[in-house]
Order: structure tokens, then C-alpha cells, then sequence
């Protein structure tokens, strides 16, 4: 039963972050796993920062 409710906290977080536009480590470092296993993995703290930065440092992307 703990297993299930620490699934759908989990679960849940991850939707938030996205609905918010916030970014997924845990997901990142899935897809490294999965997809690029000898590459290197930043850290949470550069991942975070590197996300932010490319999503209000792109051109067009400010509203005035």
C-alpha cells in the first residue's frame, strides 16, 4: 500500500511539473540511462539551471 501511494506522489509531481512547465530530473536521467548510457549526466543543479536558461534566454520567447 505504501508502494502505491509513494507511485501516485511520485505520479502526481511529475504531472505538476509539467502542467507548470517545470523541469523533470528524474525523467532526464532515464533517458540517459536508456538512450545515451556512456554519456556524461549533469548534475540536478546544472540541469535545472541548463532548462530555465533555455526557456527564458530564447529569442522571441519574452513577451515585451
Amino acid at each position: 500500500m505504501i508502494d502505491f501511494i509513494s507511485s501516485i506522489l511520485s505520479q502526481s509531481a511529475s504531472f505538476v511539473r509539467a502542467v507548470v512547465g517545470a523541469p523533470d530530473y528524474e525523467r532526464y536521467l532515464a533517458h540517459m540511462r536508456s538512450a545515451h548510457p556512456g554519456d556524461r549526466v549533469m548534475t540536478e543543479t546544472e540541469f535545472n539551471h541548463t532548462r530555465m536558461n533555455d526557456r527564458y534566454n530564447k529569442p522571441g520567447s519574452k513577451c515585451c
